[in-house]
C-alpha cells in the first residue's frame, strides 16, 4: 500500500538523459523582480517610476550586490514551490497507474515502500544507476520498485524495450528482470544483433521473442508509460518517483537509502 505522507514534487526537467538544468530566462526574470521590488506605487495620476528614483536603485544594488543573490534565491525558491505543487497534484491524479500497476518489480512486491523508475536501456544515466539501486536495496525487503519502460532515446530504444517486454510476457518477471539488467549492463548501441546475443546467451527464442514484441498489449504498455511521463512533465530518463516527490536525474545509493528510510519512517512512525 502507498504510505500516507501526501505527494510533493521536487523538480522536473528537460533534458533526455541527466540532471534538471536551471531555468533560461532566470536572469531576466531575477532583473525584473529587482525592479519591483524596488518600486513603489505614487499617488492617482502620478508614475511610480522615475530615472532619479532608478539611479538610487542603481547605486543602491551596486553598493549592495548581495541583494541580487537574495533575489536570486527567492526566485528560486518561488519557482520549485511552484513545481512542488503542481507535480504533487499530477502524481496524486496518477497515483493508482504509478504504485498499483501490474509492471515488474525490484524487491519484495507488496513492500509498504513504493518507489517508481522511468527508464531508457541505451540512457547512461540508466546504466550508472543500476548498482547504485542494488546496492540501496541490499538486504532491505520493505522496499520494492516499479520499473517503467520508457524508450525516449531512438528506435533502438524502444526495440530494447519491447523485447524485455516480450521476455516477461513469454517467460515472466525473475527472465525479465535478469534481462533488464543484462541491457543496462551492455555496452554500446542495443542493435539487433546485441539484443539476439543476450536473449541467446539466457536461453530465449530471439525470434519468439521478436514476433512477440509487437504484439498490442506491449504496444499498449509502452504507451500508457509515455502518457503517465507526460502527465509528470518527465522528458529524461531515469526519473524516480517517491510517493510524493518526483527527482530526475541519476541518484548514488546514499540518496536513494536516504528517500527509502524516509518513507520507511512514515509507513512506522514509531520507529
Amino acid at each position: 500500500m502507498l504510505s500516507g505522507n501526501k505527494y510533493r514534487d521536487k523538480n522536473s526537467f528537460s533534458r533526455r538523459c541527466g540532471k534538471t538544468p536551471l531555468p533560461a530566462a532566470r536572469t531576466s526574470i531575477a532583473a525584473l523582480a529587482l525592479a519591483a521590488a524596488f518600486s513603489t506605487p505614487g499617488s492617482a495620476g502620478e508614475p511610480a517610476y522615475t530615472p532619479e528614483f532608478g539611479a538610487s536603485v542603481r547605486a543602491y544594488l551596486l553598493d549592495n550586490p548581495e541583494v541580487v543573490l537574495e533575489v536570486f534565491r527567492l526566485l528560486e525558491g518561488q519557482e520549485r514551490a511552484k513545481k512542488t505543487q503542481a507535480a504533487s497534484a499530477s502524481i496524486a491524479k496518477v497515483a493508482d497507474q504509478l504504485f498499483q500497476s501490474d509492471d515488474a518489480r525490484k524487491g519484495r512486491a507488496d513492500a509498504p515502500v513504493i518507489a517508481v523508475e522511468f527508464f531508457d536501456y541505451q540512457c547512461g544515466y540508466c546504466k550508472a544507476a543500476l548498482p547504485e539501486l542494488a546496492q540501496a536495496m541490499e538486504g532491505r525487503d520493505d522496499v520494492t520498485v516499479v520499473l517503467k519502460e520508457f524508450p525516449i532515446l531512438g528506435p533502438a530504444s524502444e526495440r530494447a524495450s519491447r523485447i524485455a517486454l516480450a521476455v516477461r510476457a513469454l517467460h515472466g518477471d525473475d527472465a525479465y528482470l535478469g534481462f533488464h539488467n543484462a541491457l543496462l549492463l551492455q555496452k554500446g548501441e542495443l542493435n539487433d544483433a546485441t539484443l539476439s546475443m543476450l536473449a541467446e546467451a539466457a536461453g530465449f527464442d530471439f525470434e519468439a521473442l521478436s514476433v512477440r514484441s509487437t504484439e498490442a498489449d506491449i504496444s499498449a504498455t509502452i504507451a500508457a508509460n509515455r502518457r503517465l511521463a507526460q502527465t509528470l512533465s518527465i522528458n529524461g530518463t531515469p526519473a524516480f518517483v517517491f510517493e510524493d516527490e518526483l527527482v530526475g536525474g541519476m541518484m548514488n545509493a546514499e540518496r536513494l537509502t536516504q528517500k527509502f528510510d524516509l518513507l520507511a519512517k512514515a509507513e512506522k512512525p514509531n520507529l
